[in-house]
């Protein structure tokens, strides 16, 4: 009779052990937050035409995108760079771009970003990549593409 008692007590400690250190596990089940999500709903030479892809050099065009990062947003970054082939021996135009990073969205989840863009005066016409980059907190990262095409006023 002793013994069995021995033996129920060792079974129960072996329990008590195996619960207490089940227990005691580092469960962390939480998943980092997804990438940030980036769409590009306008580009254009004003909100007449607000998708027509165009901009007048020395004018101005306006670009509208959505940003939902779950992980907060850290930094947005624009670039605008020419595409193909670009004449810069005319003495008239010159090689036009943009590279702007905004922090004035840092901390939110989600945004309507706004913005109205200028062309240089002496921008030269032709096809401009546009490349929208949205960094969370996380280090996470997504991008939109578009194509924009710089003409004469």
């Amino acid at each position: 009779m002793m013994k069995m008692m021995k033996m129920r007590g060792l079974m129960l400690l072996m329990v008590f052990t195996a619960v207490l250190f089940t227990a005691c596990e580092d469960n962390d089940d939480t998943q980092p937050p997804a990438k940030p999500e980036v769409t590009i709903l306008e580009l254009g030479s004003s909100h007449d035409n607000p998708n027509d892809n165009m901009a007048s050099v020395g004018g101005e065009f306006h670009m509208e995108a959505e940003i939902v990062a779950e992980g907060k947003i850290d930094i947005v970054q624009l670039i605008v760079h020419p595409e193909g082939e670009h004449d810069h021996e005319d003495g008239e135009h010159e090689e036009w771009e943009i590279d702007t990073t905004y922090t004035k969205f840092s901390g939110l989840k989600n945004t309507l970003f706004h913005e109205h863009l200028h062309v240089g005066g002496s921008a030269e016409p032709g096809d401009y990549h546009v490349d929208f980059i949205v960094t969370d907190m996380e280090g996470n990262q997504s991008s939109a593409e578009a194509e924009l095409q710089i003409v004469e006023n």
